[in-house]
């Protein structure tokens, strides 16, 4: 289950650029080349930032100017698609006291 604090970090072994603004990512894991649409290239870009799924979400909201409840199931929905594919790694922020 994915939770709204969970912080998303992108595989290190994944390689990307933005070309023509969209992202281009390499998962050397299974030699494939994904692209991704405006919306994800823009919650990849996010991602270079370890942000939360609730971050994400706020940024999505706002920029594409969608309702919070959309943007939240998008959201969740390709993050879900990339922790399938191995792109991404979902945890906790340290706390550091």
């Amino acid at each position: 289950m994915i939770l709204l604090d969970q912080v998303v970090s992108r595989n290190e072994k994944t390689a990307s650029r933005i070309l023509a603004g969209e992202a281009v990512v390499l998962t050397p894991m299974d030699s494939k080349i994904h692209g991704f649409n405006e919306t994800g290239s823009r919650i990849w870009e996010l991602l270079a930032d370890r942000p939360t799924l609730s971050e994400i979400v706020a940024h999505i909201h706002r920029e594409f100017e969608v309702s919070q409840e959309q943007a939240q199931s998008d959201v969740i929905a390709f993050i879900e698609e990339l922790v399938a594919r191995g792109m991404v790694t979902l945890g906790q922020r340290s706390r550091e006291g």
